[in-house]
């Protein structure tokens, strides 16, 4: 299917949290003027891949897209997208009172922490528990906390290793694996307890002690981080997350590294419509907060242009106009040519497609140059 293609095009209109009208007679009409060819598999399938099919589906539930006014069915996979809807609901609601629990003992135990991703962006980013897929917990900490933060979570019954294979236990990681994450990761290894149920495999917690990988060449002050953290309710609980332009830093960041990672790509994980979601949506919040110049002067400081810039460029890309031009143009690197590149070290090669092309492209892990170093194990 075509990258520019009604099936794409719509799954990018619809993939935000509010519609403008504009937005709701463009979708309508991609429908309408092309039913008898619509490809309504390979939407469902690249709404997946995204992960946005829940907000696909509360959209065309709120907007009853599945139907014309004569009631003809025309979204014949419609109980689809709404079921999706509603099943993440139900499980955020979970993976809250879960992580609820998490962090209301990490208080008791003195423990400072800033929430970033998931936890943070659904809730006050989104507003509709929803909208937006959430699996891990995902803290900043300081390193001298991490056995503090370990203990408690022993306590709830996690563990510190990967899923097994089966999905019953948590396995410790290999000491090849190990010796990987102390020498190129920015976090520990993830701690995971196993609830049972099945629509959500594993709870997971995640400690990270800086925005920046290992070599990236880029370096966050922790401490100051979790001293400017703003308060807010997570989870149910009062908590902390990270200031407004350490959050569209951070999660800039994370978008650059698994947009241009080996491992990512391999996995499928590395563009997804999601991610530049939520870059846009902060962006507009540093916009309304009237905090741009903060943001990239903390750009500056951390020395992250190569990693924001591309967010931001990829991201403007996907979400026209949701990026201030002259942020763009005074973050402008004069070099550009990364933009096209993946993989690190000495090991980077180019991408011989377009970006749109690769966006909807369902075979792009097949056509890396190389393989991913990462354990498995």
């Amino acid at each position: 299917m075509s990258s520019t293609g009604p099936e794409a095009r719509l799954v990018r209109i619809l993939a935000r949290p509010e519609l403008t009208e504009e937005h709701k007679n463009e979708a309508r009409a991609l429908i309408e003027d092309n039913l008898s060819s619509f490809d309504w598999g390979f939407l469902l399938d690249q709404a997946t891949r995204h992960n946005v099919l829940q907000m696909l589906g509360k959209h065309f539930s709120d907007l009853r897209y599945y139907y014309f006014p004569d009631q003809r069915v025309i979204v014949p996979h419609w109980w689809v997208l709404c079921a999706a809807y509603q099943a993440n609901t139900i499980r955020n609601e979970a993976l809250a009172a879960e992580y609820g629990h998490v962090l209301s003992l990490l208080n008791d135990a003195g423990v400072r922490y800033a929430v970033r991703k998931g936890a943070a962006l659904g809730e006050h980013l989104y507003r509709d528990s929803g909208l937006r897929r959430t699996s891990d917990l995902d803290l900043l900490i300081d390193r001298t906390d991490a056995r503090r933060l370990a203990d408690v979570l022993t306590e709830l019954g996690y563990e510190q290793g990967r899923i097994a294979p089966d999905g019953k236990s948590v396995q410790r990681l290999s000491k090849q694996a190990q010796g990987f994450w102390r020498l190129h990761l920015n976090n520990a290894m993830p701690f995971h307890r196993i609830p049972g149920r099945p629509d959500i495999p594993y709870y997971g917690v995640d400690m990270c002690f800086d925005l920046f990988q290992r070599g990236s060449g880029s370096v966050t002050p922790v401490g100051e981080l979790l001293d400017r953290a703003v308060k807010a309710e997570i989870c149910g609980v009062p908590a902390a997350m990270l200031s407004l332009p350490d959050q569209l830093i951070d999660t800039c960041a994370h978008l650059y590294k698994e947009a241009t990672n080996l491992y990512y790509i391999e996995h499928e994980r590395d563009l997804q419509l999601s991610k530049f979601l939520d870059v846009a949506l902060l962006a507009g919040r540093v916009t309304a907060a009237d905090e741009w110049q903060t943001t990239l002067a903390r750009v500056q400081e951390y020395q992250a242009v190569r990693q924001v810039y591309y967010a931001l460029h990829f991201t403007d890309q996907v979400f026209p106009g949701e990026i201030d031009p002259r942020v763009l143009s005074e973050l402008r690197p004069s070099d550009c040519s990364y933009l096209e590149e993946y993989g690190s070290g000495q090991d980077v090669f180019r991408w011989r497609t377009p970006f749109f092309e690769r966006l909807f492209d369902r075979g792009r892990r097949y056509r890396v140059a190389a393989r991913s170093a990462v354990p498995t194990a």
